[in-house]
């Protein structure tokens, strides 16, 4: 290399930047542009018209030499833009690196027109070339310091008396590489030697003892740690309420999503793994028991007609520490009510409900169909908890005894009496996740209009309320819960959506002395509707 001063400049010596003596860069405003063009010899003499007639008789010679000066010209605006100059500063010299890498030890550049020599010899290519490659190092470029391991080792093999710094620079350098550790980088306006420093010190701490690499942690350890924490967290989730671990782990599934990952609920993959990984390995909460006397309050108030099936259903629940109900039937006629009442009663327990529509169901995918079906899902009670983001929710069975009975895709009632067995639900398996979830604190309601025909065994899993019709004296709380619904379906509030006047009550009842709940909801939809009319005439 050249170490005859240029316009007043010294040559680095990348043997100086491997001991960490730093780039003298800030005693003259072109200090840097000097130094790395001085690198390459007998072309430059501080113009840059110069340097391009010196460099015209070879495209890849040009090619390299602007690329430097254009390097470090982004180092005199450095103050200006300090991020901008120096993305376009290791981007120049990386460029340059890459074409100094190709034509070391060859004499000729190969262009499209013909050979030609360059300008300098082997030993300043390889010189200008350890250079850039200290500085794109430091500049954190992965390739380049592979090659700065390579560089550092061959200086530390002919290392001199009191060189030693070359020989823990070269150990650094390789741990660094081995064990992909971060350190500080060069930034504009610093001195571009930081990692060499930091090479030096860390080989000098790890050849005295003080600082000891350890060995590689085994899997098995780095599982247990993940492990470990995650059973502080659910413990700490614990300690702030009654959870319950629905599924497991979703690790034994094609795919590289990792359990826990993500929000429950939340938007979900394309595959089943990525899909079901948010809630896998994640206690979900149980919804507490609520106060049991207002919930019976605000029922009997909207069903006056059930105030027995109201306490026989929420007895239970007393003391339990999350609400679950044990399956129960509703039969009766239809338009009395028993869909809405099992809605209700999950509602004011603060369960999320599901209402599966059973009438003309001909299979049994209400537990879950296959994945090497394209219409593979899990099971209907699995899909409510990741909706719910909660392990206790309600599944309403409506018109149950409307199913069909057919069992070429299996039978719909068989699959109930799976899922409404608890202990069989502790452990279901679910075909599409294929391993076992914990569904035990999912309820059931039915509904029915007669149990002729049902299954004993799935009777046997239910006790069965009569629905009783409702009576004329529960015409004023009937229609005062008609009206509240059709504000949330309308999105209107009580100015726009008032209740029932007494001419309005008095019109219904004279058409509506009881019986069906469905006549009585268009009876009350007639008379809302009537006001629009009314005013518009």
């Amino acid at each position: 290399m050249r170490t005859t001063p240029r316009n007043g400049v010294g040559a680095p010596s990348v043997r100086g930047l491997l001991l960490g003596m730093p780039f003298h860069r800030h005693s003259h405003p072109r200090q840097l542009q000097a130094e790395l063009l001085s690198t390459v010899p007998g072309i430059y003499d501080g113009s840059r018209d110069e340097l391009v007639m010196q460099c015209a008789g070879s495209n890849l010679l040009y090619e390299l030499v602007m690329s430097l000066w254009a390097a470090i010209n982004t180092c005199l605006d450095a103050k200006r833009d300090p991020d901008g100059a120096q993305k376009v500063f290791a981007e120049s010299l990386y460029e340059a690196w890459k074409i100094l890498k190709r034509t070391v030890g060859c004499h000729t550049a190969v262009t499209a027109d013909h050979d030609l020599a360059f300008a300098f010899d082997d030993r300043a290519e390889q010189d200008l070339l350890d250079l850039l490659t200290i500085l794109l190092s430091d500049m954190g470029y992965a390739d380049v310091r592979m090659a700065y391991v390579e560089l550092a080792w061959r200086h530390a093999r002919d290392r001199q008396k009191g060189e030693d710094d070359l020989l823990f620079g070269a150990i650094g350098a390789s741990l660094y590489a081995r064990h992909d550790l971060r350190f500080r980088q060069w930034t504009a306006g610093v001195g571009p030697t930081g990692f060499v420093e930091s090479c030096i010190a860390f080989g000098r701490d790890e050849m005295s003892g003080k600082f000891a690499m350890a060995p590689a942690e085994p899997s098995w350890a780095t599982e247990a740690k993940k492990k470990s924490a995650l059973q502080k967290i659910e413990a700490a989730r614990a300690e702030a309420g009654p959870s319950l671990l629905v599924l497991s782990s979703v690790d034994h599934l094609p795919g590289s999503a990792t359990s826990g990952e993500g929000r429950p609920g939340g938007s979900v993959g394309t595959t089943a793994r990525a899909e079901w990984a948010p809630m896998a390995g994640k206690r979900l909460p149980l919804v507490v028991v609520p106060d049991l006397a207002r919930v019976k309050r605000r029922l009997v108030r909207e069903f006056p007609d059930c105030e027995r099936i109201i306490d026989a259903v929420l007895a239970p629940l007393a003391g339990r520490q999350f609400a679950y109900l044990s399956p129960f039937l509703l039969v009766g006629a239809p338009g009395s009510g028993k869909s809405r009442l099992a809605r209700r009663i999950g509602e004011e327990l603060g369960l999320a409900v599901t209402v599966y529509a059973c009438s003309g169901v001909s299979d049994s995918s209400i537990i879950g169909t296959s994945r090497m079906w394209s219409t593979g899902r899990a099971s209907v009670p699995l899909q409510a908890i990741r909706r719910a983001g909660a392990a206790s929710v309600l599944i309403v069975l409506d018109e149950i005894a409307r199913a069909g009975t057919r069992t070429d895709n299996g039978k719909l009632t068989d699959g109930v009496l799976g899922l409404t067995e608890r202990e069989t639900a502790r452990a279901y398996q679910d075909p599409y996740l294929e391993c076992p979830v914990d569904l035990s604190a999912v309820s059931y309601v039915a509904t029915a209009n007669t149990v002729d025909g049902l299954d004993p065994a799935l009777l046997s899993r239910f006790r069965v309320f009569e629905m009783p019709m409702p009576t004329a004296r529960s015409l004023p709380v009937l229609a005062r819960a008609i009206v509240a619904e059709l504000r949330v379906e309308r999105g209107l509030d009580a100015v726009w959506l008032p209740d029932l006047t007494p001419d309005e009550f008095e019109m219904i009842g004279s058409h509506w002395s009881g019986g069906s709940v469905r006549v009585l909801q268009q009876l009350v939809e007639v008379a809302v509707d009537g006001r629009d009319l009314g005013q518009a005439n």
